[in-house]
């Protein structure tokens, strides 16, 4: 299981994902889903499902489901990513996480972290060019605009799809008709590969 903590005033190495096994991409290691931004709907609709969860509030977030949590990711082959140029932003940045805190957060469960001698992040700052993305600025304020673009949504316009690992992912069956409601069912046809 994933053990993600901010990165404060730690430094942290990283080597090389060419040295693991994917565990980031395995179901059975916890990897089921994340929860994306609005912004993030065009990226991963092509090829992962985008689903609903909600949250204890009541409020749905949009997710993208990545695996059937038995097995690896379905572009896994042979511990590479076969849609590597297309991978949706949790896993460009992992085993780095965006927070509602505006802090960046790494997994020290990852076999690579403090591996090698290249600091993935340094002074709070990170110190590998691949791993430098968008979504770590004013990560906050993108997630509650992704919030206010879903929160009139109510559980009665949404069915369940489908229950992995006792967690309910939901699809939307209401009238709204936004583009991201659009993706979203677009998105529905990738499905099928985690029944």
């Amino acid at each position: 299981m994933k053990s993600f903590i901010p990165i404060s005033d730690n430094n942290f190495t990283f080597d090389s994902c060419s040295n693991c096994n994917a565990n980031c991409c395995d179901g059975r290691k916890g990897t089921i889903y994340s929860q994306i931004l609005k912004e993030e709907f065009e990226r991963v609709y092509m090829n992962f499902p985008i689903l609903f969860i909600f949250g204890e509030l009541g409020y749905c977030k949009p997710v993208v489901l990545l695996t059937n949590g038995k097995e690896f990711c379905f572009y896994q082959k042979d511990h590479m990513c076969s849609i590597y140029e297309n991978r949706p932003t949790v896993c460009r940045t992992y085993p780095l996480s965006p927070n509602l805190d505006n802090q960046i957060y790494i997994d020290i469960t990852c076999p690579e972290v403090n591996k090698g001698k290249e600091f993935l992040i340094k002074n709070q700052n990170i110190n590998i060019d691949s791993y430098k993305n968008s979504i770590f600025e004013n990560y906050q304020d993108k997630y509650i605009n992704t919030h206010f673009e879903f929160e009139s949504l109510k559980i009665d316009d949404f069915e369940e799809a489908i229950t992995l690992k006792n967690v309910d992912f939901y699809k939307y069956i209401g009238k709204e008709d936004s583009l991201y409601i659009k993706l979203h069912k677009k998105s529905l046809e990738n499905l099928q590969k985690y029944l």
